[in-house]
Formats: structure tokens, sequence, C-alpha cells
């Protein structure tokens, strides 16, 4: 166990996560299921998947607790996979499992918070812990991050909410990434308010079932994400948001890796540094994520797959795209 972990380690929280994936994000899963038990986490982590468990389930501990596919990660964290018959595409399902998760199975938990299977925790799980104190935790994104209240795009949104009931935006200046977000038990109208959305979104604008982009002149664009904006337009609730350092996508107060785009469990890193794409920090970090407890791979193939990582970051030194 790392130092981060022995020193931050607590009796179980009253905190939940939860995930969605399907097909090779089960890879990024491992890993991040990994980072959860390093920085210190303790609790239970929601899986909610489509197709079949991931390959690496057969090194885990099943638990016997009422729960058909129910697994023991570390002694503090528990994963418990949900087989889901939706047919929209993961991306928008997310406040609806949300929802359905603390009516149901996590109706006990105080705090719930939602990662995509491509981030990996950085920080101290007791970051977060202080960070649910101040309400609805959300991180900006890179791209499109200055956004003003005034601008187009925030005018087509309020226009389109207001068209389904929607009054009164407070002025926010900032996009968010909708691959994350940590909403407490009491605040749950804020799901439900994304949840409208999305479905005014998939009646009018895009195609729920498919995660490809709407019309850059549209009102929605990034279906679930332009959603989970225009929701903490409307919200009456406090929200605490990080900058885009907090995800990795520029240098500073580094809390989590989320590595949008191209995956680094696909493709060649080495091909990819010869067209001018060494790895990101995040694929670097990882490559850290993905031997223990969970093995995502052979260890033959790991070795292989951290040596080409760093063939490719020392071509990145010479030759890079831009």
């Amino acid at each position: 166990m790392s130092e981060i972990s022995k020193s931050s380690l607590s009796s179980e929280s009253d905190a939940s996560i939860c995930t969605l994936f399907e097909g090779d994000f089960h890879l990024g899963l491992a890993a991040f299921l990994n980072s959860l038990v390093r920085a210190g986490f303790a609790g239970t982590v929601w899986a909610g998947y489509r197709g079949p468990l991931p390959p690496w389930v057969d090194q885990l501990k099943r638990v016997d607790q009422g729960h058909a596919d129910e697994f023991r990660v570390a002694d503090h964290v528990r994963v418990v996979f949900m087989k889901l018959s939706t047919s929209i595409h993961l991306t928008n399902y997310k406040p609806e499992f949300m929802l359905n998760l603390l009516a149901n199975e996590a109706r006990d938990c105080k705090y719930l918070w939602y990662f995509d299977p491509d981030i990996f925790v950085h920080a101290s799980w007791s970051f977060f812990a202080d960070w649910q104190s101040n309400g609805i935790a959300l991180c900006q994104e890179i791209t499109n991050n200055n956004l003003p209240p005034d601008t187009p795009q925030r005018m087509s949104w309020i226009r389109a909410a207001a068209s389904i009931g929607f009054t009164d935006p407070k002025p926010l200046y900032h996009y968010i990434n909708g691959g994350f977000a940590g909403v407490p038990k009491e605040y749950s109208d804020f799901l439900e308010d994304w949840k409208r959305l999305i479905e005014m979104a998939g009646e009018r604008y895009c195609d729920l079932r498919d995660f490809s982009h709407g019309s850059t002149v549209a009102p929605f664009y990034c279906c679930d994400q332009d959603a989970l904006n225009i929701a903490a337009m409307y919200s009456k609730h406090p929200l605490s948001t990080l900058g885009p350092q907090g995800m990795g996508f520029i240098r500073g107060n580094l809390v989590m890796f989320h590595t949008v785009g191209m995956k680094p469990w696909r493709g060649s890193l080495l091909l990819r540094a010869l067209k001018g794409l060494p790895p990101s920090d995040g694929f670097k970090y990882y490559f850290t994520q993905v031997s223990s407890p969970i093995r995502a791979y052979s260890r033959s193939a790991l070795a292989r797959k951290k040596l080409a990582c760093n063939i490719a970051a020392f071509m990145g030194r010479f030759y890079r795209r831009g």
C-alpha cells in the first residue's frame, strides 16, 4: 500500500462513487479503481456496464452481500457491477444512473461522486472528502473554458431551458467538463435538472444513442456536457469548481488525470510519437496504476507498454506536433 494510502485511510465514508463503462473501458476502470485504493478511499464503487464483465474480475474476491456481482478490490474498497439495459449512450445516462442509485442501492450515502472510467485519482481521498463539504463539486474544461454569461452559446442555452420552465440563471464564466460530478444527496434535484436537460436535447438536437456531437451552431454540441453546464447555471445550490488543472489539462494543482480523446490503452504509443504526439502526463500516470491490486495486463505486456511509453516520451523531447 502506498504512503498516501496509509496516511489517509479511514473507516468507510458516507460517500459512494459511481461510474459507467463498456467495451475496452474496463482497462480504464481497473486503473481508476487502483488509484482509489492508493488514494485512501474507503467505500463502495457502483459500476454500471453493458456487455461482459471485465476479464480481471477473476482476480478479485467475490462478496456475498445480496448483489450478484460484488467484489472486494481491497480491504476498504468494494465494487458492485450493475448490468444495464438502457439503449442510450452511457455518457447520456449519468444523471439517471446517479438518481437510481440514490433512490435504491446507495440510498444510505450522503454524497455521490461520478467519475468517467478514463479518470485516475491523483490526490489523497482526504481532499475529496473535504471538497464534498462545499456543495456540488465540478471541474472546468480546457476547451472553451472561458465562457462568459453573455456568450451566444449561453444565450441559446437560456432560451432552450426557458422553453421547459427554467428561470433565473446565474452568471457563470467557465465551461465544465461532463466526465465528473460530486453531488450531495440533499441536492439531488440538480441531477433531476441535468437529466431533464439531456432529455430535452435528445428530443430537439441530439441522438442520445450516439456519442457523436450535434451541430456547433445548435444550442447543444456535446449533449451531456452542455446539459451539465446549463444545470449549473440554474442550480440554487452552492457549486465548488476546480480549474482545468484539476484534471491535468494544464499544469497546476493536480487532483486527477482525465485522459480525454485518445485512450492510453488503445493504439501504439510509438506510432503516435512518430506523428508528433508523445504520451501525456495522464498516459504516463495510467501505466503506474494498472498493476495493483488489479492487474490489467500480464507482467510482460505491461513491461512492453511501459518501455514503449518511456521511449515515446523521450522522442517527444525532440519532436512534437505544434
